[in-house]
């Protein structure tokens, strides 16, 4: 079903049918001038659980606009205000909140124009409820993430508090200094780290800490795009230069401009477009594809990985000269079980999150549980506590949670099982730096613990960028 003008009556059913159960869980402003579908969007948000304003003018939106709303969804063709007008106006007044344009005349020029005003997505009519709650959840997390980032250091205790990055463990203590420290620089930044640590929160925290801040913030995932249309991704095209190539399009680097773009799963980069990206990072001018005249950008490029980027310069895989230019600054996120002592505020602060954003009591968590979790090795990291967290919350839905109510896997976990999932790189790290720790950083001997030379520790602990 996508919703259109007049659309209304025939899929009110339907919808009732398919759509989560009511809860509220944040506040929405609607601005939109066509009646039916400013109620069709009212209709799919609040039976989503959504608290729903709903304005019939940019003018009337601005008016509504305060401090209880979380997300404004603006229509961008409104006669007096237009979407981009508001877009620019509410953001000033609010500089966290987030924005999405909807339209149904979408065209290249506006787009740029709406992410460089701050938008965060933009939806083109008509679309699906699904697809339309998909950029609201989305929106509402960034939202979060960007609140809690903005109180960085705002009292005297020093912890991380930016979602997945939760802890007061020394290795995330050093993460959040860092991210003070380079945030006011245009420096560019290399996050590594498993999947689910949250190297795109880190990413986005330097971005809200720095001066860019209230400019854009554009995220393209490299394993996402197929190689053959990075280029053109990145840089943009011109009207005929391929097939298909009906009409100048921006690439996202003209979007970013005087902000921040992050380019997440770097070193999946194909070697050509890796020479490119080093040449706008090195002089601040990019060619796009099919033009012969070059364009200026004013962006600060943050990237993120989860390989072993110094592997792939060693395989000739990744340039080693893009590499030490992205490798300006190196912020290296732990895996979860190599912070184990973070789990009991993780396990707290979560189920709090959780529970606030269902609406529902937070349930006693049994230490049996932490203790239980503290012995898992989690290989989806953070991102798979907060899905067993929120599954039991879901199935439960009892004012107690036990360790008889973790999953089988986790309560009695095979060692050879979660071993399979760790690959050799990962375990050769934590060998060393578990020989290190053992040895008190004496280096002759952990190499003889590991039985290797020094010098091959001293390779491996700069691969690794252990200290």
């Amino acid at each position: 079903m996508c919703l259109r003008p007049g659309a209304v009556q025939d899929e009110e059913q339907n919808l009732l049918m398919t759509l989560p159960t009511s809860r509220t869980r944040a506040t929405i402003l609607l601005a939109e001038d066509d009646l039916s579908v400013l109620t069709a969007l009212a209709m799919v948000l609040g039976q989503a659980g959504y608290t729903v304003l709903k304005a019939g003018s940019g003018g009337d939106a601005l008016r509504m606009l305060g401090p209880g709303v979380q997300l404004l969804i603006s229509d961008l063709w409104m006669p007096g205000m237009d979407g981009l007008t508001l877009l620019e106006q509410a953001r000033q007044r609010q500089p966290l909140l987030e924005v999405v344009i909807i339209t149904g005349n979408a065209t290249v020029p506006s787009a740029v124009q709406a992410m460089k005003l701050g938008a965060f997505d933009y939806l083109t009519k008509p679309f699906a409820p699904p697809d339309l709650l998909d950029v609201v959840e989305r929106a509402l997390e960034h939202s979060r993430t960007r609140r809690d980032t903005s109180r960085l250091g705002a009292d005297g205790q020093e912890q991380m508090e930016i979602e997945t990055l939760i802890g007061r463990s020394e290795a995330m203590l050093e993460i959040a200094r860092t991210i003070r420290r380079v945030a006011a620089f245009k420096s560019t930044v290399l996050v590594e780290g498993e999947s689910g640590t949250g190297k795109e929160l880190v990413v986005r925290a330097i971005h809200e800490l720095s001066p860019r801040k209230n400019r854009p913030f554009i995220a393209i995932n490299c394993a996402a795009v197929p190689a053959s249309l990075m280029e053109s991704e990145l840089f943009g095209h011109e009207r005929g230069a391929f097939t298909g190539a009906s009409a100048r399009t921006a690439g996202y680097f003209e979007a970013a401009s005087g902000g921040t773009l992050f380019i997440d799963e770097v070193g999946e980069l194909d070697m050509s477009v890796q020479a490119k990206l080093l040449r706008v990072l090195e002089t601040g001018m990019f060619m796009p594809v099919g033009s012969t005249r070059e364009k200026s950008a004013d962006v600060r490029v943050l990237a993120a990985t989860n390989c072993d980027l110094g592997r792939s310069v060693e395989e000739k895989r990744f340039r080693a000269d893009l590499f030490y230019r992205l490798n300006v600054v190196r912020i290296q996120i732990p895996p979860l079980r190599r912070r184990v002592e973070d789990i009991p505020l993780l396990v707290g602060t979560l189920v709090d999150r959780l529970c606030r954003e269902n609406a529902v009591g937070a349930p006693e968590i049994e230490p049996a549980v932490v203790e239980a979790m503290r012995h898992y090795t989690w290989p989806g990291n953070v991102r798979e506590l907060r899905n067993i967290l929120e599954s039991m919350l879901v199935l439960q839905q009892k004012p107690v949670i036990s360790a008889c109510d973790l999953p089988e896997y986790i309560r009695n976990p095979d060692p050879q099982k979660q071993t399979a999932g760790i690959t050799l790189d990962v375990a050769e790290r934590d060998a060393v730096e578990k020989a290190l720790q053992q040895c008190n950083g004496d280096r002759p001997s952990a190499a003889a613990q590991l039985n290797i030379s020094v010098r091959t520790l001293y390779r491996k602990m700069a691969r690794y960028g252990l200290r």
